[in-house]
């Protein structure tokens, strides 16, 4: 009997990489290792001018994934927008997310889609096009809570969370607990690595701060950096391959991480895999379904950089609290694996 063909459809922004590239790659690993012939199907996606985004969506609606060179292809595993518009009799969502500008983010300074009666109707469109082409999907399964939350307030669709494990997964370990907090993701707004900066302004120990990543934000936070006196205690480290990421992990006291209603993030258990705790703010969407404040990590105020420093100078304080909570959090992620996640997407095809 041949292996089973499943083709992972996901959408690429040119010369960007993320969580999301992260994600089809090793998920396209994982099914290999498993015995299916996979291939990874990807088209190229902008925003700008907004016209694009619905060409975008029409582009795969207009592939045609049922076979290819005479044999058929078993499933087509769909990701974030617009992939999962694709038309296929056995299409399983794996919804990273949707067009967030569209969504929750629509009237916050994270969207760029205005009120204007061109940008309403794109909206409109968008809001349309998913509720038709997710509900024609025989499963949809999400990356994290905060995402199937999502899909139901606004699309009053059902999405089964499926937590997967991090890149690295098994290489995360713990060393010390040194004398920084450490930081990593791509350097934009929505991230909020700026909240830790001015947080470090407020810290009265001799702690310091290293930030990887790289991004659009960089040069703004350099010049923050400056502006406030705290470029011998802050370090933007720019990109770090994976073995400068690993031992940033196991040496630091805690890990920052606070973006703005983020879907999963990585960041969350890396930090735990590698033992130790996370500071977050309230409304930091997934990671909360990990952080739990005072056992995990902290959870404060997202306009509150004093409180953050507070939590920041109590670990540095008491190295003691690093490693309890860092313990716990590890513990709390220890059954994300990948048999389960390719167990529930493939369930019924072999």
């Amino acid at each position: 009997m041949r292996p089973k063909r499943i083709a992972i459809c996901a959408t690429k922004v040119p010369f960007a990489r993320g969580g999301a590239e992260i994600l089809v790659e090793s998920l396209q690993r994982e099914l290999i290792q498993r015995g299916f012939e996979t291939d990874l199907i990807s088209l190229p996606f902008k925003w700008h001018p907004h016209s694009e985004i619905i060409k975008g969506a029409l582009a795969w609606r207009l592939l045609d994934l049922t076979e290819s060179n005479g044999q058929k292809i078993d499933m087509v595993i769909a990701t974030k927008f617009p992939s999962y518009t694709v038309k296929h009799p056995n299409k399983v969502v794996w919804l990273i997310h949707q067009f967030r500008q569209a969504y929750e983010l629509y009237g916050t300074p994270y969207s760029d889609l205005t009120n204007t009666p061109e940008d309403r109707r794109i909206r409109d469109m968008i809001h349309s096009a998913d509720a038709r082409t997710l509900g024609e999907a025989r499963r949809i399964f999400t990356i994290a809570q905060n995402t199937t939350n999502r899909l139901a307030r606004y699309n009053h669709l059902h999405g089964e969370p499926l937590y997967h494990p991090p890149k690295l997964d098994g290489l995360y370990h713990n060393e010390q607990y040194g004398d920084y907090v450490f930081s990593i993701g791509r350097l934009n707004k929505m991230k909020r690595v700026a909240l830790l900066i001015e947080a470090m302004r407020h810290t009265r120990t001799g702690v310091r701060c290293l930030i990887a990543g790289s991004g659009r934000e960089r040069e703004p936070l350099q010049k923050m950096i400056e502006k406030m006196g705290l470029g011998h205690r802050v370090t933007l480290l720019g990109y770090v391959d994976d073995k400068h990421q690993v031992e940033l992990y196991a040496n630091c006291m805690a890990v920052f991480y606070a973006p703005y209603d983020e879907d999963y993030g990585y960041v969350t258990l890396e930090a735990f895999k590698s033992r130790k705790p996370v500071i977050t703010a309230s409304d930091s969407g997934g990671v909360l379904e990990f952080v739990e404040h005072e056992r995990t990590g902290y959870v404060c105020a997202s306009d509150a950089p004093r409180q953050i420093a507070a939590r920041i100078d109590h670990l540095y304080a008491h190295r003691e609290l690093c490693k309890s909570m860092g313990e716990a959090g590890c513990e709390k992620v220890k059954g994300i694996t990948w048999d389960v996640v390719i167990s529930k997407l493939t369930e019924g095809l072999r």
